[in-house]
C-alpha cells in the first residue's frame, strides 16, 4: 500500500506505509499532517489512519532570505554527517579513510530514504578497489600474464560504475527527502556530484548540520 502525504498545500510521494512510519519516528512527519492511499481521494491525517494518539504541531514553513532562516526541528533527529569537506579531502590522503566516509555519507542516506541502495553500491565499490589493486600489484610483480592487462581497465570501470551509483543514489535521497519532508529548497547539481562526489555531498550535508543547530542555512 503507498500512501500520498500533504502538507502546506503540497503534495508529496507516493510513499510506502514503512517509510512513512520511518518518517514519523524521526519527526520528519506530524500525526497532524494529512495522508491518503494513493487509490483513494479521501485525504485524513496520519494519526488517525496510523492511530498515533498524541498530535505535534506542524513544522513552521521556510523564508526565502539571503541567509534562509529556517525553523529548527523540535524533533528532527536524522543530522547529516558533520565534518568539513576539506577535512574530508585532507583525510583522503590515507585511502582507507574515502571508503569509511563513503560508508558514513551511505548510512546516512539510509536514515532519511530507508529504500537507498547506496550503501550496496559503495561496498561493492569498496570490495572492487581492493581486487583492482591487489590485481595491479601481482600485474606489476609479473604474477599474472600481460595479456591480462585489459582486465584491469574492466575492474577500473566497474569501481567507477559503482562509485557513482552510489553516490548519485545518496544525491536523490537528499533531494527527495530535503525538498519534501524538511523542505528547504536543497539544489544539488549533477555536474558537481560526478565530479567531486563524496566532497560535494559532503559540503551540503555540513550545511544542513549547521542549519539542524542554529536554524540558518547557508548558500
Amino acid at each position: 500500500m503507498s500512501y500520498y502525504v500533504a502538507r502546506g498545500g503540497q503534495q508529496y510521494g507516493p510513499y510506502s506505509e514503512e517509510t512513512v512510519r520511518s518518517y514519523l519516528g524521526a519527526g520528519s512527519l506530524y500525526v497532524s499532517d494529512n495522508i491518503r492511499e494513493e487509490s483513494s481521494p479521501v485525504w485524513t491525517t496520519i494519526g488517525q489512519l496510523f492511530q498515533v494518539p498524541v498530535a505535534t504541531p506542524p513544522m513552521m514553513q521556510p523564508q526565502a532570505f539571503p541567509m534562509q532562516a529556517y525553523a529548527v526541528p523540535q524533533r528532527g533527529v536524522i543530522v547529516p554527517p558533520n565534518l568539513h569537506w576539506f577535512v574530508v579531502l585532507i583525510l583522503s590522503i590515507t585511502w582507507i579513510f574515502v571508503f569509511i566516509w563513503a560508508m558514513v555519507q551511505a548510512s546516512f542516506a539510509r536514515k532519511i530514504d530507508p529504500s537507498s541502495n547506496a550503501l550496496w553500491a559503495l561496498i561493492l565499490w569498496t570490495a572492487a578497489s581492493i581486487a583492482l589493486l591487489v590485481f595491479d600489484i601481482q600485474l606489476v610483480l609479473g604474477n599474472v600474464a600481460q595479456s591480462n592487462a585489459p582486465l584491469a581497465l574492466v575492474c577500473a570501470v566497474g569501481v567507477l560504475i559503482c562509485y557513482l551509483a552510489g553516490v548519485f543514489s545518496i544525491r536523490r535521497s537528499m533531494l527527495n527527502y530535503y525538498n519534501t519532508i524538511e523542505p528547504i529548497q536543497l539544489n544539488l547539481s549533477g555536474v558537481m556530484t560526478f565530479f567531486f562526489g563524496i566532497y560535494y555531498l559532503q559540503y551540503h550535508m555540513s550545511r544542513i548540520a549547521r542549519w539542524k543547530k542554529t536554524g540558518i542555512l547557508t548558500a
